[in-house]
């Protein structure tokens, strides 16, 4: 499935994937420019920016071994309700940043907000777990079977 076939889709935990990745991205990044204004919320900010990738690319899940005290503390993560939650602990650390004086930061508090935004409203609406199919994940089954052009076997 193509990126564009899964944003059509209205799942907003595929929302919430890609607004997480972009927090992520833009946590490591932002945290690193602004690594000696304010040291305490850059590292924050990296450390969170890193998790949120390692949570939302399925093969980075497979490619590290975990062990028993990190699968308690993160295997949670795979409910919609345990993402918003600790999406929502990122974001509101991030915009505490703001109170410092970390006002760069805030463009990473705005997205990994919108993406627990996401988790929210596809816990809520009692969504699927999907991942894209683009980063090792599952992707959206279509529920259509087109058979005009099937080979038999």
């Amino acid at each position: 499935m193509a990126f564009v076939e899964e944003l059509r889709t209205g799942n907003f935990s595929l929302y919430g994937q890609w607004l997480a990745l972009l927090s992520g991205v833009l946590l490591i990044v932002l945290g690193s420019v602004t690594f000696l204004a304010h040291v305490i919320f850059s590292i924050l900010a990296i450390v969170f920016g890193v998790v949120c990738i390692i949570i939302e690319i399925p093969l980075l899940m497979k490619l590290f071994p975990t062990g028993p005290g990190f699968n308690r503390a993160f295997g949670g993560l795979k409910n919609h309700w345990w993402r918003f939650v600790a999406y929502l602990v990122f974001a509101i650390v991030m915009w505490a940043s703001l109170a410092k004086g970390g006002g760069i930061l805030a463009i990473g508090a705005v997205t990994v907000t919108m993406a627990a935004g996401c988790y929210l409203i596809a816990a809520v609406k009692k969504q699927s777990k999907i991942t894209t199919t683009m980063l090792g994940g599952t992707g959206v089954q279509s529920h259509y079977f087109d058979t005009r052009n099937a080979v038999p076997v």
